[in-house]
């Protein structure tokens, strides 16, 4: 399908480009000569070490590519009509991109465009070095492609209603890596290890409506959106033993798809040079519904349960009003408030079938069925200043509130266990504060600063939970607190015209607490501390011009981060610290009227291994990523120009027993001719 998509996009657009330069050639049936380039292209890659790591941290793909690396088509067409058409296909890589527009600006437009493209993954699991073999790989070749084709047309006629309408189609298709891995078992050691991959398969598709108009000054817009997502998803995980040389394969298959209609209402109007107000409502309606199958093989002890979900219904209803308005400045001062309210209802709905081993065959446990329902009330509001008459400084402060109430109901009756019912009230206080300023107090000197408060308060009510679920997770949970502070500061140099430096610091700190039934927030320190994250991010940024013919770049950038998480004593979750370096600078040269060099460099080192291999897998990362891209491009005349480039691509990870390292090198050429 995609195929021929591809085929028809490449081959009908611009036939249909050519043939419509006579439909819109003006009254003297000329039409003006175009503006034409191609640049043709080829490149080879050669990698040491993991293929597949490089291709996903760099997106390019080793070996042979080569295509048109870029093309455009421009012109006049009449008096006021304009056709641009432009492409890019690169076939070894599949990366395609080709975009049609025929437009006046006093008339209308059309457009139409299809994109395609690959995202790689690597098929590494975990490493653990006390394993034989330490580490495992899937032997696939992992990417996804990411693909949209789009139609767009639209009237834009003077003193009429500005009207909008398109189809778009959205898809992925391929297979990815996941960091669910599997179990390994050696001895009677189990760490989860083995790569697991998943299939996924996704189509959107869109039908987009617009219609926006001037009404004396207030300007109204709706725009209306219908959208049909289908996802189709395979997720295979494999659990390995090392003692007895088996494996078990656990396949979960996905299938969902929904409708969802989207309506957006908009009016916003200048009432003078002090005074704007907006306003806007959202309604959304969504329908879905899909399936779910678990399959183990082979289906024995101990993977002696498979799970299938024969229907499973969600239905979902929204509306959201907002309105803002600014006043100012007025004396220097600047007012700004907004208001937003929201009502979302949801009802769910799951029938469940159990199979499993019971004496010497597999049977058939009752079905499953679970309902669910969501009310959700919010209610937003934000307030804001700007003071500008303290000479070269800018002050400025935020503040903004939401308060939500979220009831929740489960209910579970049939199969094995005992049913459950549950019935949660949720209600969510958040709290936002930001000040901060910008000045210029002296020539060549800017200074800037931010401090940032939050408080997300959630406390939950159960008023019923019975069954399996009581004192469980997550009912046992009464309230949870987060508490954000950040502090940013800038500083820019420019003590000269061809040098200028920007210094940068920002903090952030987060604590977690978390009431339970036995620790209540109401005790003394507020409940119980589950969580803190702390880091310091420094950074340098320059730029100097020394000579007009030589422009330098550059950055440095420092993460100082730490992570506690509160597990009750248990030796798998350790605290967390470590650094992440991060180098990247350009330099161009010009080295005569014709030839032009330019170098950029990337360059980033962590720093946070967290030894834990005797109670649980080894964390972080210990590596150094090197990228160097060194290219010349020579005008060979008015409308020719060549380019030849180099790149140096290195990664080793200390952290991962090497099995992720790589060396690259790549070489590419290319020509751009103008016609």
């Amino acid at each position: 399908m995609k195929r021929s998509i591809l085929k028809t996009f490449l081959v009908t657009v611009p036939v249909f480009a050519f043939a419509a330069r006579p439909i819109f050639a003006d009254e003297t049936n000329t039409v003006a000569e175009p503006s034409v380039t191609v640049t043709p292209m080829a490149q080879y890659v050669t990698v040491r070490g993991d293929a597949a790591k490089f291709r996903e941290d760099w997106g390019i793909k080793d070996g042979w590519t080569g295509g048109i690396e870029d093309a455009t088509y421009s012109q006049k067409l009449g008096k006021d009509w304009q056709l641009n058409l432009e492409g890019r296909a690169i076939f070894d890589n599949e990366d395609y991109r080709l975009r049609l527009e025929i437009v006046n600006p006093n008339v209308g437009f059309v457009r139409v465009g299809f994109t395609e493209f690959r995202t790689y993954y690597d098929d590494n699991g975990g490493f653990f070095r006390s394993f034989t073999p330490s580490s495992f790989q899937l032997g696939r070749d992992l990417f996804v492609r990411n693909g949209d084709v789009f139609f767009e047309t639209g009237l834009t006629l003077p003193n009429l209603p500005r009207l909008t309408l398109g189809y778009e189609r959205q898809y992925r298709d391929g297979e990815k890596s996941t960091l669910e891995w599997g179990a390994v078992t050696q001895g009677a050691t189990t760490r989860n290890i083995f790569p697991s991959f998943k299939q996924p398969t996704e189509t959107t598709d869109i039908i987009k409506l617009g219609v926006e108009h001037d009404i004396a000054s207030v300007h109204v817009a709706d725009q209306f959106r219908f959208e049909h997502f289908h996802q189709d998803t395979t997720r295979m995980d494999t659990s390995v033993n090392l003692n007895t040389s088996s494996s078990k394969t656990v396949a979960v298959h996905e299938d969902y798809r929904h409708d969802a209609f989207f309506n957006t209402f908009r009016m916003d109007q200048h009432v003078n040079n002090k005074v704007f107000w907006s306003m806007g409502y959202l309604f959304t309606t969504l329908n879905g519904g899909g399936n779910l199958a678990l399959d183990t093989m082979p289906f024995s002890s101990p993977f002696d349960r498979d799970w299938r979900a024969q229907a499973i219904a969600v239905d979902l209803d929204s509306h959201v009003v907002n309105l803002n308005t600014m006043f100012g400045p007025f004396a220097g001062l600047s007012l700004y408030a907004g208001l937003q309210a929201e009502r979302t209802t949801g009802n769910g709905f799951t029938d469940a079938l159990l199979t499993e081993i019971a004496g010497s065959g597999a049977t058939n446990s009752p079905a499953v069925l679970i309902r669910s329902s969501t009310d959700k009330d919010s209610l937003e509001e934000n307030f804001g200043l700007r003071y500008t008459k303290i000479p070269f400084t800018t002050l400025y402060a935020e503040g903004k509130w939401t308060e939500q109430q979220i009831d929740l109901g489960e209910r579970e009756t049939g199969g094995p266990a005992t049913a459950f019912t549950r019935l949660t009230d949720t209600d969510i206080f958040r709290q936002d504060y930001t000040v901060g300023f910008n000045t210029a107090p002296i020539p060549r000197v800017t200074l800037a600063g931010r401090y940032r408060h939050s408080i997300y308060q959630n406390d939950y009510e159960h008023e019923v939970d019975t069954g399996v679920s009581a004192l469980g997770y997550p009912a046992f949970i009464t309230g949870q607190d987060f508490i954000e502070d950040e502090i940013m500061t800038k500083l820019t140099l420019r003590p000269c015209r061809y040098f200028n430096v920007a210094f940068k610091y920002q903090k952030l700190a987060t604590d977690i607490k978390t009431a339970t039934e036995s620790v209540p927030f109401l005790a003394p320190g507020r409940g119980l501390k589950s969580g803190n994250f702390d880091a310091n991010i420094y950074s340098v940024s320059a730029t100097l011009t020394p000579i007009t013919r030589l422009y330098l770049t550059g950055m440095f950038s420092l993460q100082d981060t730490r992570a506690i998480a509160f597990a009750n004593g248990n030796p798998a979750v350790i605290p967390y610290h470590g650094n992440v370096y991060t180098v990247m600078g350009t330099a161009g040269y010009a080295l005569d009227n014709k030839t032009d060099m330019n170098v950029e460099y990337t360059y980033s080192r962590t720093d946070n291994t967290a030894v834990n291999a005797s109670a649980g897998l080894p964390l972080g990362l210990s590596d150094q990523r090197t990228g160097l891209l060194v290219g010349l491009t020579r005008r060979v005349s008015s409308n020719v120009m060549a380019r030849v480039r180099y790149g140096f691509y290195d990664y080793n990870d200390r952290s991962g027993g090497g099995i992720d390292n790589y060396t690259a090198h790549l070489a590419s050429a290319s020509c751009t001719v103008r016609f």
